[in-house]
């Protein structure tokens, strides 16, 4: 059981260091994660004023709550980045179809990330992540 549980967490870590170190994305864009935990870090983007990030489908490895804390951060190049915030996720635990969001605005023209925060313990897993730079949708 031991070899299975480190597998797993090998094989997870991998998995959510390529969403990590996929290339930096200037608009909206969609990926997903797998077996990631607190402080995980997504792909960069540029934004201005406004950045919402949406996780549909969650489910945790590990864990009996659902529920997990991410946080907005702007990629400061000469100083520590910036935090702008934590929301928590509950909703997107529902079901597959189950959304949670985000909302950042007032934001000034920069690269932003999101981390995770805190997890309720588990590994996540989030069938689609979304990233939305225009409010006006």
């Amino acid at each position: 059981m031991f070899n299975v549980r480190k597998w797993t967490a090998t094989a997870g870590m991998a998995s959510a260091l390529l969403l990590a170190m996929a290339p930096n994305a200037s608009a909206n864009w969609q990926s997903y994660i797998v077996s990631a935990g607190a402080g995980f870090t997504s792909s960069r983007w540029e934004d201005e004023s406004y950045s919402e990030v949406r996780f549909k489908g969650c489910t945790q490895e590990y864990a009996v709550g659902g529920w997990v804390k991410v946080a907005l951060w702007e990629d400061n190049a000469l100083s520590p980045d910036t935090n702008h915030g934590t929301k928590a996720f509950t909703n997107c635990f529902k079901g597959p179809d189950a959304i949670s969001a985000g909302e950042w605005t007032g934001l000034s023209l920069d690269g932003y990330y999101f981390r995770l925060q805190d997890t309720d313990g588990g590994l996540l897993n989030v069938r689609v992540v979304a990233i939305d730079t225009t409010q006006a949708d």
